[in-house]
């Protein structure tokens, strides 16, 4: 996960991310989203209303952490919704992301610090 951080941190210092609900919405609609990310903690209403909205626009979507670590990542106090807005960031995104996955199917459960 900290691989994904910090290739938010990258696509933002390089102006390639929508970051809050209502930018993450319009970026969605506009069609200019290639992945959402949402926090763990956002609440039940926005999730539902993002996820609609990525189902309709055939957007892939995730949730991970909590809404003070996407922040950090993306250089605010906290952000509960992020879109990533380069279709090369979004697939190294979620080829990491699969890579995990793939690992904790395969028995690590400990994650190196």
């Amino acid at each position: 996960m900290k691989d994904i951080y910090g290739f938010l941190g990258l696509a933002c210092r390089s102006g390639k991310i929508s970051s809050g609900t209502m930018a993450a919405r319009s970026s969605i609609t506009s069609r200019r989203a290639n992945v959402l990310i949402m926090s763990n903690d956002i609440s039940p209403a926005s999730g539902e209303a993002l996820r609609a909205l990525c189902r309709r626009f055939r957007v892939p979507w995730m949730t991970m952490g909590d809404k003070y670590r996407l922040g950090t990542a993306v250089g605010k106090a906290y952000r509960v919704a992020v879109t990533v807005n380069d279709k090369g960031m979004a697939e190294t995104i979620l080829k990491v992301l699969n890579e995990a996955e793939e690992a904790k199917s395969m028995g690590v459960d400990e994650w190196q610090k």
